[in-house]
């Protein structure tokens, strides 16, 4: 019974995890309602989860918290920017749509492979703004080069995290209580070992 109730016991260290997954997803949630603040929200959700995959976590919303404040300018400025990029990107796909030359459906392949690489810089960029302090220029090209040199790695992340978001809005909706948290902690394993291998270790 004493071995019940020992906090080291998996069942508790399962429920604590659940618990922080619960604050982290809602801490993130509120982050992307004024939009603006999404990058800084994932920056900071990341910044917590892989510290927890590394098993050096700390006081989770004092830890986001302090990520989000340090975090802050890059993390805002490189959002707008994908944002920006995100506006380019549709213009281009409903350019092709609506045209029916040979021309016009090349140009969608291009645009598609184009797409692809957006997604995965845009899950790659804010684990690194989290692990790494740069000028934005350098971070961006960083992650260009990590993205392609990473690219099925990176590519797992993101099929996680969507399949985390469709199971929890098809299947089972209690799922999107902890899915931002719980999807940031499993892709945080393999964010780790991509990071690292650029000499890139946890930030105190």
């Amino acid at each position: 019974m004493g071995r019940f109730f020992n906090l080291e016991n998996p069942i508790w260290r399962f429920i604590g995890n659940l618990a922080d997954f619960f604050l982290l997803s809602v801490c993130w949630y509120l982050c992307c309602i004024p939009v603006v603040t999404a990058g800084c929200g994932t920056t900071a959700l990341y910044y917590v989860t892989m510290k927890m995959a590394a098993n050096k976590e700390g006081y989770t919303f004092r830890s986001f918290l302090t990520s989000f404040k340090t975090n802050f300018r890059p993390a805002a400025l490189i959002w707008l920017l994908f944002l920006g990029a995100a506006f380019v990107l549709y213009a281009d796909f409903s350019w092709c749509l609506n045209r029916g030359t040979l021309f016009a459906r090349s140009m969608f392949i291009t645009f598609t492979a184009i797409a692809l690489l957006y997604f995965l810089c845009l899950r790659l960029i804010f684990p690194l703004i989290a692990r790494c302090e740069n000028t934005v220029k350098a971070l961006l090209k960083m992650c260009f080069v990590m993205s392609i040199r990473s690219f099925l790695p990176v590519l797992s992340t993101l099929m996680v995290t969507c399949g985390l978001f469709s199971f929890g809005i098809f299947v089972f909706w209690p799922l999107l209580l902890i899915a931002p948290g719980l999807g940031a902690y499993i892709n945080s394993f393999i964010f780790n070992r991509v990071l690292e291998k650029y000499g890139l270790g946890l930030l105190d």
